[in-house]
């Protein structure tokens, strides 16, 4: 073999194996869909933490996007904001600002869920404050999350009594809507999750401080969840219509906790609920229509 024979063969076996590379590593990206870009909302015990924002896709020139703002789940121990971007991009797509919180866990940082409900607040405090700058409308933004990010989410709709934290920037007012994946809405004695919350759960937990205030809420869960009972999400429901307001049950059969996420059944429920989810923005033009 000629050496520039060689060389072209060693050239092209390195190219190969450059592009397999590069392909194992895209196949085996654990955080899927990237956010066009992430900001600080604030820094806490020498904790940045982080708002992971898409840009929609899609903008209508004649006003400011609607915006949704999601956190995670992980029973306030664990989680990360990644669990949404697959449902950012989508929504991002259809012309919303999407964006996933990070907030404090006690896995990562040593706090208990009273924390992780300051920094929803802060977080939902700097969307609104700094809407003008991310081009979005201060008066469309909703919030949502699941599980323990869906008790987050609820707790900016249903304003619970734990005290605001001192020098910090509180929301003045609620989000447009809740979209509630499973959420722990009901922290009571003998309910799931009590146990994580038992010396100050009348501070957290939103179904015993429902009032006629409580926005447009959307509440998704499947059958078979042994977290939230589907007596639970309709006893949450039937509360807040009693109060004069609106909440959508979506019971999926067959399905368990976290069956929203895109790694389940092959994304069958992420699809559905992702699609539940636009809906209910654009009936409450919360999302452009089609």
């Amino acid at each position: 073999m000629t050496r520039d024979l060689l060389v072209f063969a060693v050239g092209l076996a390195v190219g190969v194996l450059l592009t397999f590379a590069a392909l194992v590593v895209k196949r085996m990206d654990p955080f899927g869909p990237h956010p066009d870009r992430s900001l600080v909302y604030r820094t806490v015990d020498g904790h940045a933490l982080h708002l992971f924002v898409f840009d929609p896709r899609a903008q209508r020139e004649d006003r400011p996007a609607p915006a949704l703002l999601l956190f995670h789940g992980g029973a306030w121990q664990h989680g990360h904001p990644r669990q949404f971007f697959p449902q950012c991009q989508e929504l991002a797509r259809a012309g919303v600002t999407c964006i996933s919180a990070e907030y404090r866990v006690s896995s990562r940082h040593g706090t208990d869920p009273r924390a992780a409900v300051q920094d929803a607040r802060a977080a939902f405090a700097y969307l609104r404050r700094h809407a003008a700058q991310m081009g979005v409308d201060p008066e469309r933004i909703a919030v949502g999350g699941g599980s323990a990010g869906g008790h987050l989410a609820a707790t900016l709709g249903i304003p619970v009594p734990l005290p605001p934290e001192s020098g910090v920037d509180e929301p003045t007012s609620r989000p447009a809507a809740l979209l509630l994946f499973n959420p722990m809405v009901d922290l009571a004695p003998c309910r799931p999750d009590h146990h994580l919350v038992v010396d100050f759960w009348q501070e957290l937990s939103p179904m015993q401080q429902i009032d006629d205030r409580v926005p447009p809420t959307l509440v998704m869960l499947g059958s078979d969840d042994p977290e939230l009972p589907v007596a639970s999400a309709r006893a949450f429901c039937a509360a807040i219509k009693a109060k004069g307001g609106r909440c959508d049950l979506a019971v999926y059969e067959g399905a368990r906790h976290g069956f929203f996420n895109v790694g389940v059944e092959g994304g069958r429920y992420f699809r559905a609920t992702t699609e539940r989810v636009l809906g209910f923005l654009r009936d409450l033009d919360l999302a452009d229509r089609s």
